[in-house]
């Protein structure tokens, strides 16, 4: 399985945080067991052990290709095309989950349509159809009430936005940057207490240099708690960059106040300075127990 830039991320934010659906229905056999290896796979993935991952996700689309012949139906290829994305078999996972289409959904299979959605949609960005599966994208970020598919469309949806708002010039990138916060400001109007959604607006509010806002919204992030420690982690460096431009940018009254407030919240998240999070120190004392 090739690891390409950002590719274990963006496939993670679609699959991992929506395996909990599985236990929803009933299932016979191989997709049972196909369920069963996949997530397996995903814990191998997250804990990095590549080829035990590999492994896991064969065989969970061996299983899958069976039930698929055996008992066709959407659930079986939309699990195919879950696990022909977790091996770079985008072309193959697109068909799977074209088929799965095909077959209709279920009353109370919500979940699994708009998963094949999300499936879709990466398929058709990893083959160069961006535009395409920005509308997808989209489209769930608007239409979907499920918490889990919400925020890993978002996600991705904001991957795309952002990657095209730096590219252009300033007018155009004003625009988008725009559009993209009043995408992250209605998502988090609708779920207040998500803290995924205020991570997204700090990133936006970053790119138009909006740092004390930027910062705000990272605090209320990680207070409210992230999906993944990759996002916690990447939120705190949020905090920790908005901490240094607003060091730059506020007057010397305005930047005592705002390092008071500042070092009371470090005290409480038992960071050792004000630039280096908890996690990071923890990283380096492992380090360095391993050279030592």
């Amino acid at each position: 399985m090739t690891e390409h830039p950002l590719s274990r991320m963006r496939r993670a934010s679609v699959l991992f945080l929506l395996f909990y659906f599985f236990s929803l229905s009933a299932c016979v056999s191989h997709l049972k067991e196909a369920k069963f290896y996949y997530a397996q796979g995903q814990r191998f993935s997250r804990q990095y052990q590549t080829q035990k991952a590999v492994a896991s996700f064969k065989r969970a689309l061996k299983e899958a290709e069976l039930e698929a012949q055996k008992h066709p139906s959407a659930q079986a290829y939309m699990l195919k095309g879950l696990a022909e994305m977790e091996l770079d078999a985008w072309k193959e996972a697109e068909e799977s989950f074209l088929r799965a289409f095909s077959f209709g959904f279920e009353k109370g299979e919500e979940w699994a349509r708009e998963v094949s959605l999300l499936g879709v949609a990466s398929s058709l960005e990893e083959l160069g159809l961006e535009d395409s599966a920005f509308r997808i994208y989209s489209y769930l970020v608007d239409k979907s009430k499920i918490k889990q598919i919400s925020i890993l469309a978002a996600q991705k949806y904001m991957d795309i936005a952002l990657e095209r708002a730096i590219h252009k010039e300033k007018k155009e990138r004003q625009r988008l940057l725009a559009a993209a916060l009043k995408t992250a400001e209605r998502l988090s109007n609708r779920d207040l207490s998500c803290g995924f959604y205020h991570y997204l607006q700090s990133q936006v509010l970053s790119h138009i240099a909006e740092y004390k806002r930027s910062f705000e919204e990272a605090v209320m992030a990680r207070e409210l708690g992230l999906p993944t420690d990759e996002i916690f982690r990447d939120n705190d460096l949020q905090i920790v960059f908005c901490y240094k431009k607003l060091k730059e940018k506020l007057s010397s009254e305005e930047w005592q106040d705002f390092h008071s407030r500042y070092m009371k919240w470090i005290e409480k998240w038992n960071w050792p300075d004000p630039e280096t999070p908890a996690w990071r120190k923890e990283a380096k004392h492992a380090a360095d127990d391993k050279v030592g």
